[in-house]
């Protein structure tokens, strides 16, 4: 699988395997969806906390006829059931969950496993901050510059044409990322391709050929 912008670099399914933490992760079960299921609905009543062990998932808010994207989980990423968010599998996807009053066990049990619990839920927040901000604040071409170079930042990989980004997402769900439309990202990405300033490579791969005049869209300049 092509390299994805990871919400967090702590993956809490390594920190369970390890030696100390033997043990806990038999407090979780197991449970596959199959791409582009809904795992979980505002409405869901009971409170669980799941870990993603294998494929992606997406965080989303829904109002009408318009969806917003919180945050993509991936592999080792934590996140609960009582957010008034839908939680939506972006290919085959497998989850291990338990009760949050388990977790609470858990926790009190091994206290240290709550230091990376904090730090992942923190970087989900900001990342939910940011898209935030971004919604109320930018426009879509300053957004989606904004989003490449970041994605650029982390996982960017310089070849001799600039700096290669192997997204691993489409343009609808770029779109989804970003609270726009796919048309909007279609057309944003033909802009800047005519600007010089990138090429698509594949599907979900690009190439910033500017960077520089990127990181100039995404100040406002």
């Amino acid at each position: 699988m092509a390299t994805q912008m990871r919400l967090t670099d702590t993956n809490l399914l390594e920190v369970l395997n390890s030696e100390e933490y033997s043990g806990v992760l038999k407090e979780f079960r197991e449970q596959r969806y199959s791409k582009k299921a809904i795992l979980y609905t505002p409405n869901t009543e009971r409170n669980l906390v799941f870990l993603v062990k294998s494929g992606r998932v997406r965080v989303y808010l829904a109002y009408e006829d318009k969806e917003f994207t919180l945050a993509i989980l991936e592999a080792g990423d934590i996140f609960c059931t009582h957010t008034r968010a839908f939680i939506q599998a972006m290919e085959d996807t497998t989850i291990l969950y338990t009760d949050i009053r388990n977790f609470q066990n858990i926790v009190v049990e091994f206290p240290a496993f709550s230091l990376n619990m904090v730090k992942v839920l923190g970087d989900l927040l900001k990342n939910s901050l940011t898209i935030i901000n971004g919604l109320v604040f930018k426009d879509a071409r300053l957004r989606l510059a904004e989003f490449l170079v970041q994605a650029a930042m982390d996982t960017g990989l310089k070849v001799p044409q600039g700096i290669k980004l192997e997204l691993g997402l489409n343009t609808e769900e770029i779109a989804l990322m970003l609270g726009t439309t796919r048309q909007t990202v279609s057309v944003l990405l033909n802009d800047f391709k005519k600007m010089g300033i990138l090429e698509r490579v594949n599907q979900r791969t690009l190439l910033l050929k500017d960077l520089q005049k990127l990181k100039e869209f995404s100040s406002g300049v």
